[in-house]
């Protein structure tokens, strides 16, 4: 069988710099090609740095066209859909691919699967709490290997330290390695620079 793949229909214009370090850590948890990167448009894809082009199929298909290219239909994908009524376990791993709709670290979160739901994808949901995309794909490429959501240690919230005496607060779940949140690398210095930048604004 091959391997599993995961693919994010983009719904944005460009890409944010956090967006490329969420790709970028995708590509390195889910592995070479396995990653699926639909609806880019040219400017879009012109901004995608050699890491994620080389790292992942980036396309301006639509994920239903990619999944149909690829001789494979709806029946074989998966969408994560946070209102679906079912999780997500192993068993699932039977799907050969699994959809993203965009982003999902909105906070507060936008129903930006709304518009994948409807095409009659299968869907299933991580828990109840907003994740990031890139902890997200994490999490599912946990379960298709073979462990259950309720076996994954995570933390909600969790305040990630930027200087001495200057902390923030994420709004968000994180799987826990080693006793911490598991970010990706490069992840508190773009946290750093978005909050002095912000400082600088305000």
């Amino acid at each position: 069988m091959s391997a599993f793949k995961f693919i994010i229909e983009h719904m944005e214009e460009g890409l944010t710099d956090w967006v490329k370090l969420e790709y970028s850590n995708m590509i390195k948890q889910v592995g070479h090609k396995n990653l699926i990167l639909t609806s880019l448009t040219p400017s879009t894809l012109a901004q995608c740095p050699p890491n994620i082009q080389d790292g992942a199929v980036c396309t301006s298909l639509s994920a239903v066209e990619y999944v149909t290219s690829q001789g494979k239909g709806i029946a074989n994908v998966l969408l994560l859909d946070p209102s679906a009524p079912k999780q997500m376990d192993p068993s699932d791993s039977v799907f050969e691919f699994l959809l993203f709709g965009g982003i999902l670290g909105d906070d507060p979160p936008r129903d930006r699967t709304r518009e994948l739901r409807v095409l009659g994808f299968e869907g299933r949901h991580l828990g109840p709490i907003q994740m990031t995309t890139d902890t997200a794909v994490m999490v599912a490429k946990r379960i298709v290997d073979g462990k259950r959501l309720q076996d994954i240690e995570f933390v909600d919230k969790p305040e990630l330290q930027l200087r001495k005496g200057e902390s923030v607060e994420m709004p968000f779940r994180y799987i826990v390695e080693n006793g911490q949140p598991l970010v990706p690398a490069g992840f508190l210095d773009l946290l750093r620079r978005t909050n002095d930048q912000a400082l600088d604004f305000n």
